[in-house]
C-alpha cells in the first residue's frame, strides 16, 4: 500500500498545460518537483525551463536514457503514429522516469498536465490514460489536475490528500479554459502550442527510419542530430548528407568537421559529409552531387584520414534522386 504525503513530481515539458499543472499543485500546499525528461528528438533548451519555473519557486530536474529511449523506439508495443511517433510508449517511458524519481525523492504520486481527449493517440480516452499507468507502474497514483473531474477519482482524492474540488474538468482540443485559468493565476511567460517532437515529422522520420533499418550504421545522438540537416542520400551503403544553405554548411563545419566531408576547392557552395569514410568511388559520386548543389564551384577538395582534389561534373538530377533517401522531394 502506497503512503501518500504531500511531495508530487510533475512532468514537464514547458508548455501551458504541464506549467499550469505545476502551479495548481504549488496553491495546493504542495512540494512540487517539476521532472523534464529528455529526448534526441525533442529539443528544448532546459536553461529557458529553469527560467521559466523561477517566479514559481521550484527546482527542475531533468533525466536522460538515451539507449533507452533508442530501444523502445525500435520496438513500441503500442505502435507509431502518423509517422515514426510511439505516442502511447513514449508516455510509458516518461511516467517510468517519473516514477524512478518519485522513488528517489520519497515523493509519493506523480502529476501531469494531459487533458482527456486532447492528443489522438496518448490522450484519446480514460481507458488509454489508464493502460499507461498500469505499464508504468503507476496505477491510480497519476494524478492529472486540469481534467481530473472528468475522470474516476484517484488515490489521493479518496484519502483526501488532494481537494478535487479544487481541480478542473477540461478535455478536448481546445485551448480557451487553458488560457483562461492561465490569466486567473497570473501565469503570462508559456510557450504557445506546437508539436516540437521530430518524430511526428514526415521527412525526419523517413531518414530516421531508413538509419534504423541498417544494422551496420550505428547510430548515436551525433547521427540523430545530423537526421535533422541537409539532403540526405544512401550511395554504395553510405549516409552522405549534403547541406542545402549557408546556415547548415556552418553547422556541418563546426559541429560534424570529425567526419569525412567533401567542400568546394575555393568558392562557397554545399558541403557533403559521410558518416564513415567509403571507398574511392563512393566518394566521387558524393562529390558529383556536392557538385551539382554547388553552381560556382570549380573544384571540389576531399578531407578524411587523407586529402585529395577532385575535379568533376555535377550528377543529373534522375541520378541524384536514385541515392536519395526519401524521394525526389526529400
Amino acid at each position: 500500500m502506497t503512503i501518500l504525503n504531500r511531495r508530487c513530481v510533475v512532468l514537464y515539458s514547458g508548455g501551458l498545460d504541464s506549467l499550469l499543472s505545476v502551479v495548481i499543485m504549488k496553491n495546493l500546499g504542495f512540494e512540487t518537483i517539476p521532472l523534464f525528461v529528455k529526448t534526441p528528438f525533442y529539443d528544448k533548451d532546459t536553461n529557458s525551463l529553469k527560467k521559466q519555473l523561477e517566479p514559481f519557486d521550484v527546482e527542475l530536474a531533468v533525466k536522460e536514457d538515451f539507449k533507452g529511449y533508442i530501444s523502445m523506439l525500435r520496438n513500441p508495443r503500442f505502435g507509431y503514429g502518423k509517422n515514426l511517433n510511439p505516442c502511447i510508449d513514449c508516455k510509458i517511458f516518461f511516467y517510468k522516469k517519473a516514477k524512478e524519481l518519485m522513488e528517489e525523492t520519497g515523493a509519493s504520486f506523480v502529476v501531469t498536465g494531459e487533458v482527456l481527449g486532447q492528443r489522438p493517440m496518448s490522450q484519446r480516452s480514460y481507458t488509454i490514460l489508464r493502460t499507461i499507468e498500469k505499464q508504468s507502474g503507476l496505477s491510480d497514483l497519476v494524478l492529472r489536475p486540469l481534467s481530473a473531474q472528468c475522470l474516476l477519482k484517484t488515490i489521493m482524492e479518496q484519502e483526501g490528500i488532494v481537494d478535487r474540488k479544487r481541480l478542473y474538468c477540461i478535455q478536448g482540443r481546445a485551448r480557451k479554459k487553458q488560457l483562461e485559468l492561465a490569466q486567473s493565476l497570473g501565469i503570462e511567460n508559456f510557450e504557445n502550442p506546437a508539436g516540437g517532437c521530430l518524430l511526428t515529422d514526415m521527412q525526419f522520420s523517413v531518414k530516421l527510419k531508413e538509419t534504423m533499418s541498417k544494422n551496420d550504421e550505428f547510430y548515436n545522438l551525433k547521427t540523430i542530430e545530423l537526421l535533422r540537416i541537409g539532403r540526405h542520400f544512401r550511395i554504395d551503403g553510405f549516409r552522405f548528407v549534403v547541406s542545402r544553405n549557408e546556415k547548415e554548411t556552418k553547422e556541418l563545419f563546426e559541429n560534424f568537421d570529425f567526419l569525412p566531408l567533401v567542400m568546394c576547392l575555393n568558392e562557397p557552395g554545399a558541403v557533403g559529409v559521410f558518416l564513415k569514410e567509403p571507398h574511392m568511388d563512393t566518394i566521387i559520386k558524393g562529390a558529383s552531387i556536392v557538385k551539382r548543389y554547388s553552381k560556382k564551384a570549380q573544384n571540389l577538395i576531399f578531407k578524411g584520414s587523407r586529402e585529395f582534389i577532385i575535379d568533376i561534373k555535377p550528377m543529373r538530377d534522375e541520378e541524384v534522386n536514385k541515392y536519395r533517401i526519401g524521394g525526389v522531394n526529400a
